[in-house]
């Protein structure tokens, strides 16, 4: 069976165009995330592996700011307010 397609080179050409558009930025995306792996904080997450410490019950240190810790307060205490306002 002989399938008849028109302009079959175009479609040919546009489809090798689209398929090495993707393969560029497949190959691309790697390395621009290892140049961009300090400066964009979302991507240096990715990089960092948390190895267990051995203690299940471990704190981390308080680093904040009393601006940080003047914010948390006010977030608890608007979460009790309408979660006693939600309770009557």
């Amino acid at each position: 069976m002989i399938i008849i397609i028109e302009q079959w080179k175009k479609k040919l050409v546009s489809l090798v165009v689209v398929l090495t558009l993707v393969l560029v930025f497949a190959a691309a995306f790697p390395t621009l995330s290892g140049i961009l792996h300090d400066k964009v904080p979302a991507l240096s997450g990715w990089f960092e592996d948390e190895h267990p410490s051995g203690n299940p019950m471990r704190v981390e240190k308080p680093s904040g700011t009393r601006f940080d810790r003047a914010v948390d307060q006010f977030v608890i205490k608007l979460q009790d307010f309408y979660y006693d306002d939600n309770k009557q």
